[in-house]
């Protein structure tokens, strides 16, 4: 047998359209339908009185799902399963950001389950969806982002004891993404800053990934050219339509990114601090973010430079910590984080719920003793 060397593969289902105003072929696609509206108070009233949506709702029978709630909890969505479970629909639309997104996919999911299994039950046995078929989920997302809309993940938070919990497989996957970038251009500013923050994250921890192939590096490339531009425009106020849909864009392409790879140490280190003290995702994630990069240059094999190269022009290791560090400078990452977190004691307080092996262990150097302390030190710290 002939054997294979540096075997790499990528995959990825969803169907994909882009463009604003694409929204409208929605419309198209869905006629006379039974449809589950997944979402939240505002974006229920944002999809009511959106002038092309609006035909959705005219045209077919719905059913809204609207309690979703930022970080959407086990017991809340288990109320909703109870409320729905026997209803039959032709298809679920998710509309709104990642907590939205993650809503769906769960509910999606638990309403396709036969019997009276739980979404506890599910979280840890997903083969209970085995022989079981789900309804189409079209993913609109309304921030940019978690790039949900593509990936084979769902966060749901068992509040009471402040745990994060997530269905993954190929399962999770929605059917259709749609990404529309007008439907975040109202987008209020510390919404913007946190979405986009996390989609900035997220192409940078699919690059340093030990998951990380051709393809995924070029996706992240591409996403973090966007973003690290039109970010800190929009939420400096200067940016307008075309920085909303780079935005839109990165977005996506960094969830098709972590939707192989899984995103790595920065997201592990973020789960408590959200799940104890409520700090926004993309400021959670984004927090460690330049540290974490310094840590992993040392494992670079071209893949660093060849970044650096592509965003500033020059193959200098250092310059891409630099980059990142500027960033959360000029957003005030760690400022914002310290608003949450007032004490330093209180954030290494949580440092033994960081290690999140699903995520930490994608990170491409392994973690050593020492080495978390050092990142939260100089991430509290961080240099001006």
């Amino acid at each position: 047998m002939t054997e294979v060397i540096n075997q790499w593969k990528f995959h990825n289902p969803v169907k994909i359209i882009v463009g604003r105003g694409s929204r409208a072929l929605l419309v198209n696609e869905l006629t006379d339908k039974t449809l589950l509206i997944v979402t939240t108070l505002r974006g229920k009233k944002q999809f009511s009185e959106d002038s092309i949506l609006a035909g959705v709702v005219k045209n077919n029978r719905i059913t809204w799902a609207y309690s979703v709630k930022e970080n959407p909890g086990l017991t809340d969505l288990q109320a909703e399963v109870d409320r729905l479970q026997n209803l039959k629909v032709d298809a679920i639309i998710a509309f709104g950001g990642g907590s939205a997104m993650d809503a769906a996919k769960a509910l999606r999911m638990s309403l396709a389950v036969e019997g009276k299994s739980t979404l506890a039950e599910l979280l840890e046995d997903t083969s209970l969806l085995a022989g079981n078929k789900q309804s189409p989920l079209y993913a609109l997302p309304t921030t940019a982002g978690t790039g949900s809309e593509v990936t084979p993940f769902a966060t749901v938070w068992n509040h009471e004891i402040k745990k994060k919990l997530s269905l993954a497989g190929e399962n999770v996957f929605p059917s259709m993404a749609i990404v529309d970038a007008e439907l975040t251009d109202n987008l209020p500013t510390n919404v913007t800053l946190s979405t986009g923050l996390d989609a900035i994250n997220q192409a940078a921890e699919s690059v340093w990934n030990k998951n990380a192939n051709s393809i995924t590096l070029a996706l992240a490339t591409r996403s973090l050219k966007l973003s690290l531009t039109a970010l800190p425009l929009l939420v400096e106020g200067k940016g307008g339509y075309s920085e909303r849909e780079q935005m839109a864009e990165a977005s996506l392409l960094a969830g098709l990114a972590i939707s192989h790879t899984r995103t790595a140490l920065c997201h592990s280190i973020s789960y408590p601090l959200t799940a104890h003290y409520g700090v926004p995702h993309g400021l959670a994630c984004a927090f460690t973010m330049p540290e974490v990069c310094k840590l992993n240059l040392a494992a670079d094999d071209g893949r660093f430079a060849e970044l650096t190269q592509s965003l500033i022009n020059i193959s200098d290791l250092q310059a891409l910590h630099g980059i990142f560090l500027k960033l959360n400078n000029k957003l005030d990452v760690a400022e914002r984080v310290k608003s949450y977190i007032t004490n330093f004691n209180d954030l290494m307080y949580l440092k033994n719920q960081m290690y999140n092996p699903s995520r930490a262990a994608n990170n491409l150097v392994d973690i050593k003793e020492g080495d978390l302390d050092l990142i939260l030190y100089q991430s509290w710290n961080h240099q001006k």
